[in-house]
């Protein structure tokens, strides 16, 4: 069994590093969100070294409910913001 989890901030540095390790260690995922701004919605990512390529989906319009682990990878506003949603 595997997990829902959500990374916000996946075009940064840091998201893309928490992408990489989750990948690298085989963190049991089921389904896996990417998250940013508007700006960057539509854009894909990579999922670490397995070739996969993930669609970044707009932060202000997604829908939480039933992800079991949210990793933040925002400023400190954002993460004010989305944290509690979460």
């Amino acid at each position: 069994m595997g997990y829902r989890v959500v990374v916000a901030g996946a075009t940064g540095n840091v998201g893309r590093e928490m992408l990489n390790i989750l990948a690298e260690r085989e963190f049991p995922i089921d389904e896996i969100a990417v998250l940013a701004s508007a700006r960057s919605q539509g854009l894909e990512v990579d999922f670490g070294e397995t070739g996969k390529t993930l669609k970044i989906q707009n932060i202000e319009h997604f829908n939480w409910t039933g992800w079991d682990i949210a990793l933040f990878a925002v400023g400190s506003d954002a993460t004010a913001i989305y944290a509690p949603k979460a």
